[in-house]
């Protein structure tokens, strides 16, 4: 009987370690856990971030008339009477479109 003793205890030293190391509450799970949660605190972090600017712009909407405007004339493009609109067009650059114009107008008065 006494020889089983030693071979059972060493049995059960290397079971209890591996629940220790890879049982479903071991360090290995316990570690995947603790970098899972560090990357759902960024994401959420990252969402408060954008939920206050949100909220914050939400409020200047809410409180006047000129927050709305702002947003109407960056977003939607709006002009008020007596206000030119200038829209800049991507392409040749300024000076050669004003040659062209101007080449095309001394042409034009050539006529």
């Amino acid at each position: 009987m006494r020889k089983w003793i030693g071979p059972l205890v060493v049995v059960l030293c290397i079971l209890t370690q591996y629940a220790l190391w890879f049982g479903q509450g071991g360090v290995l799970a316990l570690m995947h856990r603790q970098r899972h949660i560090q990357a759902l605190a960024r994401a959420n972090a990252t969402l408060l971030k954008t939920d206050e600017q949100l909220a914050a712009e939400v409020k200047g909407l809410q409180d006047g008339r000129s927050a709305i405007e702002a947003q109407a004339r960056s977003g939607l493009g709006m002009v008020k009477k007596g206000e030119t609109f200038y829209e800049i067009v991507p392409g040749a650059p300024p000076a050669t479109r004003t040659a062209r114009v101007l080449r095309d107008q001394q042409l034009a008065a050539r006529g």
